[in-house]
């Protein structure tokens, strides 16, 4: 052989082979059409899909938690599926009927309740109240719009009977505001106030005086509780609120805030890149038992929520932002999606009905309606 094509056979020989191209992720819309059917198999025996924490009342899942589940399951459908995929438009339907029934908003324990103890309704509130709003709005209560138009100023009067003494709100307590009880709290008030529901200012301003006075310089919001002043109107630093440990609750306080009027679009930016940039630690809580483990205090059921509400705040961001913080946001969700198209961030299997419907609305960007400003 010559020489000289001996030593290019060589160098071929020894050449690394070429490197497949990545395969592209898949869109929001291919996740979306594996997901919503997933979500519709998941639905239970009265057209419930039950949310599922370690709270327990006389040993049953609490009414809050199903009604709020059912919500907020039915809702992402209304929203994402097709308006012509019968099976969704009947679960939807199924999923409606429950919540307005007697074993849902018409129950006893969804009474507002100013007791001070450990009270999950106002999740189930909110939820339905944002859920109802949206039906009204889209023309789908059909034969139940007596009772949608009904309910809605009903649930927008149990919020407000609900407020704790000082603004905000809490499902553990009533001694001080949780942050991430205020914010979709206030969201659904927006969402019923911007549908022409009448809704109290001055409990909206005193939601924007309990939130800002949640938040740390460093951009993280205190679990619960409000920062007390020094010197010069200086915030004290809290060990309660580290950076690491609200990443999944300071999107929605910064976008609540900006909604109110407050905060700013560099606060809600850096609500994002902090999301990012600390992500591995709500997912080093996810799908573990216990609730507020350390160093931060994560509990699991705080991953998807916190993966919703920072889609959000990328939708409140300048427009020529938008497309780049999206694409981030997608090789986030591609790392826990499961085999079968579906997320979940408990050791609960009913629990993946919430973090699949979380995902899903996280998914639909700009086609997800943002609550009206105040």
């Amino acid at each position: 052989m010559n020489p000289a094509w001996l030593s290019i056979s060589m160098v071929l020989l020894q050449a690394p082979p070429a490197e497949m191209p990545a395969t592209p992720p898949p869109s929001p819309d291919e996740l979306i059409r594996v997901a919503l059917p997933q979500l519709i198999k998941m639905q239970e025996e009265g057209g419930q899909w039950p949310y599922e924490g370690v709270y327990r009342v006389h040993e049953e899942i609490p009414v809050g938690y199903r009604v709020g589940g059912t919500a907020i399951v039915a809702g992402t459908l209304l929203v994402a599926a097709d308006p012509n995929d019968a099976s969704a438009s009947a679960a939807i339907d199924r999923g409606l009927e429950f919540v307005l029934s007697r074993a849902g908003l018409g129950h006893d324990d969804m009474v507002p309740s100013t007791r001070d103890a450990y009270d999950v309704r106002v999740w189930g509130h909110a939820y339905a109240l944002e859920f109802l709003c949206r039906v009204r709005a889209a023309k789908r209560a059909g034969k139940h719009a007596a009772e949608v138009d009904s309910w809605i100023p009903k649930l927008v009067k149990s919020l407000e009977t609900e407020e704790l003494a000082n603004g905000g709100w809490n499902y553990a307590t009533r001694r001080e505001p949780a942050s991430f009880v205020t914010a979709p709290v206030v969201q659904a008030l927006l969402v019923a106030r911007g549908s022409g529901e009448k809704t109290s200012d001055t409990i909206l301003r005193r939601a924007r005086t309990v939130l800002e006075g949640e938040r740390l310089d460093s951009g993280a919001f205190l679990y619960s509780g409000i920062l007390t002043p020094q010197k010069g109107d200086a915030k004290r630093p809290d060990v309660r609120a580290q950076l690491p440990g609200s990443i999944a609750r300071s999107p929605i306080c910064e976008t609540t805030l900006r909604l109110l009027g407050g905060g700013s679009v560099e606060s809600i930016q850096a609500s994002i890149d902090a999301f990012h940039e600390h992500w591995s630690e709500i997912e080093k809580r996810r799908r573990k038992s216990g609730t507020h483990e350390g160093p931060y205090g994560i509990a699991p059921y705080y991953c998807y929520y916190g993966h919703r509400y920072a889609a959000q705040a990328i939708e409140m961001l300048p427009k020529e932002k938008r497309e780049k913080e999206r694409a981030r946001f997608l090789e986030v969700v591609m790392r826990t999606r499961d085999d079968d198209g579906t997320w979940n961030d408990r050791v609960f299997p009913r629990s993946r009905n919430f973090g699949t419907s979380m995902i899903v609305l996280a998914l639909l960007g700009e086609r997800m309606p943002l609550p009206p400003p105040f």
